[in-house]
């Protein structure tokens, strides 16, 4: 092997181990992978920003536009809501919400799609009292099988057509990624909906209505005067509120003693854990104040805002009074749902994981600032509705742009780049406040890593690995082939993001194509497939983290219904391949 050749695959992999070991946000990793590349050579210059002008990227970047145009209408909630409305029975609701969800992520990406169902799924949940445990894994599990089914299903399945396109000439169509994702996500879900109701029965329906999040928060509040607290004892208060206390402070000191000898008074601060609505309510009748967050008169309007702190967020192991971000802007911590369960100390000194939860409190432009800054993702925010009537236009634009699409009439690309343009001029997207939400987190990652698979091509390297590969195959069969490949798209995508591990498979299965003269098309489907089949961590992929949070589910608790989903979704696989 050339120099090269050792370079671009020791860059690649160790970009993989920094991936997995989270501490660093993928796009600086991504960035800093491009810069060893340009810096030793093996990417040259002029495709340093090939990646920002590749169809795929541009085609996610109009895609997540667009999401921030539907997620802003009713028209998914509105419509999970009546046929979930329908029917009480556990299955059957948990039927409804997957297929919807995987039906949403057939259209747009994975996380959009379960943006939009999340909170659907939990007001579902709070008014037919089903625990969220039973039902969020699925929902994520159901939107990845969705993402199978089309191009725009996941950004890993534009860059395998982009793929594509290079070595034959001609795209994916639209659906063509349902031969064997079709399949796959109906096996897929049939598992998901008779399994997951039996394997997290001992996840306890809530005993006080949720909204958008978890059951439970942390906050700290204070006992006003008058309050009907005074002289009650610490037992009492929590039985007679319904509330869990935590600690109780008094003149900025922790007041140490039994909890039984604990007499509130006036002014004391107490570390409460309740649901977002009970809080608000004590707020609300004198019980408790200081919950809400107090503004200054120069600032909008205020408003909350759930957010679930991702692996590569700059918050992890941070303190909340240690967040910089948060004083320097008119945003605050006012909740916490946390995973981990010993607490101790103030509200402030409360330590920041994975998965945890985030309630913040502030002007809306504010808080989108902190999110894109720290690295969460917004669940849900307080903001006046859409009116009804703004809704079907943008879902009518979107369907045409997917009939033109999928019947090969125009590229992707320039079929999406039409809707945002007539969203825009619909009125039903806001340009400005789109883009300064959008997930510009996966559209640097992804116009970084394109380059670096690039390289894996020209250098060479693709046709060695092809090549070493293809001498251990014990057979060149295409079926068998296509399910090496599989197997190997499997292997690496629960550790990292499945768009890196299209970038560094679909050059590799382009080789594997040359060297044995089997079709390019079965090997890239395979990639694609197995880069979304993301069942065993909680970390794999977005969705897994942000149901891991919302629900308290902990790291076993994938694998358990994960494992078994993961072989059916790839034996169904298997077994279309050999059909094709």
């Amino acid at each position: 092997m050339t120099f090269d050749q050792w370079m671009i695959i020791a860059i690649l992999l160790t970009m993989l181990v920094v991936y997995a070991t989270e501490r660093f946000r993928v796009e600086l990793v991504a960035m800093c992978g491009l810069a060893a590349g340009y810096l030793t050579g093996v990417v040259p210059v002029q495709n340093m920003f090939a990646g920002f002008s590749s169809p795929a990227v541009i085609t996610v970047a109009e895609v997540l536009l667009i999401v921030s145009a539907l997620s802003a209408t009713r028209v998914i909630d509105d419509v999970a809501r009546r046929i979930a409305g329908r029917t009480t029975n556990e299955i059957a609701v948990l039927a409804v919400l997957c297929c919807t969800g995987a039906f949403i992520s057939i259209f747009m990406n994975n996380i959009g799609a379960l943006a939009l169902m999340f909170p659907v799924t939990l007001s579902v949940c709070a008014r037919l009292n089903i625990p969220p445990g039973r039902v969020l894994m699925a929902l994520s599990f159901a939107t990845l099988l969705g993402g199978t089914c089309s191009l725009t299903g996941t950004p890993a399945n534009l860059v395998v057509n982009q793929w594509k396109i290079a070595e034959t000439g001609a795209s994916f169509g639209y659906f063509e990624l349902a031969l064997v994702g079709g399949p796959v996500a109906l096996a897929g879900l049939a598992c998901i909906i008779l399994a997951a109701p039996r394997l997290f029965r001992h996840f306890a329906a809530p005993e006080t209505p949720f909204e958008t999040g978890p059951t439970d928060f942390l906050a700290e509040m204070e006992v006003p005067d008058g309050s009907p607290l005074v002289g009650m004892h610490l037992p009492q208060a929590e039985d007679r509120l319904t509330i869990a206390i935590h600690g109780v402070l008094r003149h900025g000191a922790h007041v140490f003693a039994r909890r039984g000898d604990i007499v509130l008074a006036p002014g004391d601060a107490l570390l409460v854990e309740a649901g977002l609505t009970h809080l608000d309510e004590l707020q609300d009748n004198g019980t408790l104040q200081g919950y809400h967050f107090e503004r200054h008169p120069d600032d909008g309007p205020v408003e909350r805002m759930e957010v679930v702190v991702m692996p590569e967020s700059l918050l992890l192991g941070s303190r909340i009074s240690d967040v910089m971000a948060f004083a320097e802007r008119p945003v605050r911590v006012v909740g916490l749902a946390s995973r981990r369960r010993r607490i101790e100390g103030r509200f402030e000194d409360l330590q920041i994981g994975m998965g945890d939860v985030l309630v913040l409190a502030g002007e809306r432009a504010a808080m989108r600032e902190v999110a894109n800054d720290c690295g969460v993702l917004p669940l849900s925010s307080r903001r006046a509705p859409r009116r009804a009537r703004a809704a079907w236009p943008s879902v009518a634009a979107f369907a045409g742009g997917i009939l033109l699409t999928a019947f090969d009439i125009v590229p992707a690309e320039l079929a999406f780049g039409a809707v945002v343009i007539a969203m825009v001029m619909l009125g039903s997207l806001n340009l400005r406040s789109a883009l300064q939400d959008m997930n510009w987190t996966i559209v640097l990652l992804l116009a970084c890593m394109i380059p670096l698979g690039l390289a894996v091509e020209d250098t060479g390297a693709a046709r060695v690995i092809a090549n070493a590969l293809a001498e251990y195959l014990p057979s060149t069969h295409p079926a068998m082939v296509a399910t090496m490949v599989l197997l190997l798209a499997v292997t690496i995508t629960p550790f990292i993001d499945n768009v890196s591990t299209a970038v560094v498979l679909s050059p590799i299965a382009v080789g594997v194509s040359s060297r044995t003269g089997i079709p390019v098309e079965p090997l890239l489907m395979a990639v694609a497939i197995g880069a979304s089949l993301d069942f065993l961590t909680p970390f794999g992929h977005h969705n897994n983290t942000v149901v891991m949070g919302a629900a308290g589910y902990r790291f076993r608790d994938f694998p358990r219904l994960g494992a078994p989903l993961l072989a059916i979704c790839v034996s169904v696989a298997i077994a279309c391949f050999m059909l094709m």
